[in-house]
């Protein structure tokens, strides 16, 4: 796959890692790889290489649930992911008396409308401010959902679509297609986006600025880290591919707390390399493997990998860890 570009192998990658676990047909993977690469031969070639599906076996990630059910979760004082799926993508009101949302209007250097999505606390005080960045998905319900959750949390959330000029997950609304549309833009043209939507988030907050993403937004997050972190404080990467230069987190200055799931091997075995560089950066940093789960354990509208336990424990410490280094 030389002739792709980073984001369009990690997608293709994702795609497959789907079809090995019985999650798509093979007819599906090579429509999804055609789409994503732009060639029906090229995607021929990669879905060929492609072994067959293992059999379905019993889904470790919902025995580890139900071992987790029998230590009761302690609930916070802000939202936290829910106790079992939610199809729906809400868990927080938009008209949750404790926060407000709002739609401004952030702009690409380009002049391009972002589709920003805002939620604030309920309050006058100047608090830190969140980006959120979505998944391989875009700004879906979930990800709007995570919004707002943070505001409950007491900060100053933003999400953008970074497939926003092509109409974003509202009108992408096949996966497929929205990975083909977000893979056009190159590292430095997201950037751009997320350079104009801290500056945003800057004026909005007390200034101080933390960063957190889910799959496609955790790589995304890895990056502000790397090439924008003199403007952010704090970072949470949730099952992050490696970022090309992962060297430059030796530079870092932030504070950087690792997501991962322990049955994601294919992400989760770079963090090793990662960890060498942070080391050197001399800024605090943690990185927890999460046991007995898989990728997107995090995301509550994903039946076949949602794992509730590990879920509302790393958002909680996603929290707790912007609450102590966004000061």
């Amino acid at each position: 796959m030389a002739e792709l570009n980073e984001t369009q192998r990690y997608f293709i990658d994702e795609h497959i890692e789907d079809y090995m676990d019985g999650l798509i047909s093979r007819r599906e993977l090579l429509r999804r790889v055609t789409l994503i690469s732009g060639s029906a031969a090229l995607a021929g070639t990669i879905v060929a290489a492609c072994g067959t599906p293992a059999p379905t076996a019993a889904s470790p990630t919902a025995t580890v649930a139900a071992s987790a059910a029998a230590t009761a979760f302690v609930p916070q004082a802000f939202a936290t992911p829910p106790p079992s799926p939610a199809p729906a993508g809400v868990t927080v009101q938009e008209n949750d008396p404790r926060i407000v949302v709002s739609k401004p209007e952030i702009k690409g250097t380009d002049g391009a409308p972002l589709m920003a999505y805002m939620a604030k606390p309920n309050t006058g005080a100047r608090v830190p401010g969140v980006v959120i960045i979505h998944e391989n998905r875009g700004q879906t319900e979930h990800i709007r959902d995570v919004v707002r959750r943070a505001a409950t949390a007491g900060f100053v959330a933003v999400n953008i679509d970074l497939a926003a000029r092509d109409g974003g997950a509202t009108a992408l609304t096949d996966s497929a297609a929205y990975n083909a549309a977000l893979a056009k833009r190159d590292l430095a043209a997201k950037l751009t986006d997320h350079g104009a939507t801290i500056a945003f988030l800057k004026a909005q907050s007390s200034g101080a600025i933390g960063v957190t993403g889910f799959c496609f937004g955790g790589g995304e997050t890895w990056n502000i880290v790397t090439a924008l972190n003199p403007d952010v404080k704090a970072a949470v990467p949730y099952y992050g591919p490696q970022p090309a230069n992962y060297a430059e987190l030796a530079k870092t200055k932030a504070a950087v707390l690792g997501m991962y799931a322990e049955l994601d091997t294919r992400i989760t075995s770079s963090t090793m390399q990662m960890e060498q560089e942070l080391k050197k950066s001399g800024a605090p940093y943690t990185i927890t493997i999460h046991p007995g789960v898989n990728h997107a354990f995090h995301n509550d509208t994903n039946a076949d990998r949602y794992n509730a336990a590990a879920a509302q424990k790393a958002w909680v410490a996603t929290v707790e860890w912007f609450r102590k280094y966004l000061v």
